[in-house]
């Protein structure tokens, strides 16, 4: 395999699939291709948390080696995914006065009051795994994106905070590192593929993305930009599955391709015809039966609408029911069962619709479908700041120290 390419992997390490994905540069071109990818069953995974880590090396293994050799280069470092019911999400509010003589706002004055906002009360088994600034405000002048050289006596921000058990991160990290890989950073998957699927307009106005995985749905809302609220629900597309296999007591294998190739959370989508429609399957004991789809569907609807009731509570409850204005973006392999964006877009009063990733070049047809938007947003992640080199420079210093303060934090040993 060839060493020295430029390149950069991510790993999305899911409760039910495992994939990755390596880009390269495109020669003469401030654009990245995809060079190789891998889709394979999770091993050792539950709701996001690693429970076996040898079934997870060698699932990380088998992914790997399949991307490896369609790309033609050694990996040796990751861009990984965070997602799990132990995943919490929390603001931050932080106000400092500008140190500088003639009161120009430094990185340092940025540097001080990021810290100041992050410097929250944890258990020692969490640590911080992503500090977002969401505004900066300088002498009660809000909606400031870049505080840098601005004038002022009194610097404010509010961030968002992701924090994660770190013995949970961690096992994430030895996974890849028992293959010999640096796991460069961690990401919530939810945030990755935002990275992919929304639009500035979208990300500006106001909307959530719902990743809906196999055993976790994750939920993103961003406005004016920036992250505002993210929460984890214990319901994915395996609920689906196995409501399936106990209504009818089939195989769960025998249930996933009921639900692929029949399934439907929206009745009224069923055209009447197709509502007397009977479909073969093999009941336990491998004896055939019928089952109409408007049964079929009697099954599905009632979990979808848990999903989205769930979704509607906690966006309530989180003050954000009317700043929707851009609506709900669905993604992750369980947002592609019919039926489930009309009846988000009923349930929810807002514009839905499907996110598919984009932003690389070589993404085909299978790469463009939604359940490879973290996978994706993880490469996009990882290069966007390199193709705005202007931009890296000038937010070297507080994003290097955005990284420290995350590292402080997570630290076993830090202050409390």
């Amino acid at each position: 395999m060839a060493r020295g390419t430029p390149y950069t992997a991510s790993l999305d390490l899911g409760s039910t699939r495992t994939r990755i994905v390596i880009a390269t540069p495109v020669p003469d071109r401030d654009r990245w291709t995809v060079a190789g990818y891998a889709d394979v069953p999770s091993k050792g995974m539950r709701k996001g948390v690693v429970v076996n880590i040898e079934l997870v090396e060698e699932t990380i293994r088998q992914a790997l080696t399949e991307a490896e050799k369609m790309a033609g280069i050694e990996v040796s470092s990751v861009h990984a995914s965070l997602s799990g019911m132990h995943v919490r999400g929390l603001n931050g509010h932080g106000v400092v006065a500008v140190s500088h003589r003639n009161r120009q706002i430094t990185a340092a004055d940025v540097q001080r009051v990021i810290e100041q906002a992050s410097a929250i009360s944890l258990p020692s088994d969490r640590g911080i795994v992503e500090v977002l600034p969401q505004e900066f405000v300088v002498d009660e002048q809000d909606g400031i994106g870049d505080p840098l050289g601005m004038l002022g006596m009194r610097l404010e921000v509010t961030i968002h905070i992701v924090t994660s058990p770190v013995t949970a991160s961690q096992n994430i990290v030895t996974s890849a590192n028992r293959l010999g890989m640096i796991v460069e950073d961690l990401t919530l998957g939810s945030l990755a593929a935002a990275t992919a699927t929304l639009t500035d307009e979208e990300r500006e106005y106001g909307t959530a993305i719902v990743d809906i995985g196999g055993e976790i749905t994750s939920l993103a809302v961003f406005q004016r930009g920036a992250v505002r609220h993210t929460a984890m629900f214990g319901i994915g597309g395996t609920s689906f599955t196995n409501d399936i296999a106990v209504g009818l007591r089939s195989s769960v294998p025998e249930a996933e391709r009921i639900k692929q190739a029949f399934g439907c959370a929206f009745a009224p989508l069923l055209h009447p015809d197709e509502r007397q429609e009977q479909l073969e399957f093999a009941a336990s004991g491998g004896r055939p039966r019928l089952l109409s789809r408007h049964v079929l569907c009697d099954m599905l609807q009632p979990r979808a609408e848990e999903i989205f009731k769930q979704l509607q509570e906690n966006i309530r409850e989180a003050g954000l029911e009317r700043k929707l204005s851009s609506g709900l973006v669905l993604t992750g392999g369980g947002s592609l069962l019919s039926g489930i964006p009309e009846l988000a877009e009923r349930m929810l009063d807002v514009p839905v619709r499907i996110g598919t990733p984009t932003g690389l070049d070589g993404l085909n047809e299978e790469l463009r479908r939604a359940e490879w938007a973290t996978s994706i947003g993880l490469i996009l992640s990882s290069i966007r700041p390199r193709a705005n080199h202007h931009l890296r420079q000038r937010e070297t210093g507080w994003r290097d120290w955005l990284t420290g303060i995350k590292n402080f934090f997570s630290s076993p040993n830090s202050a409390r």
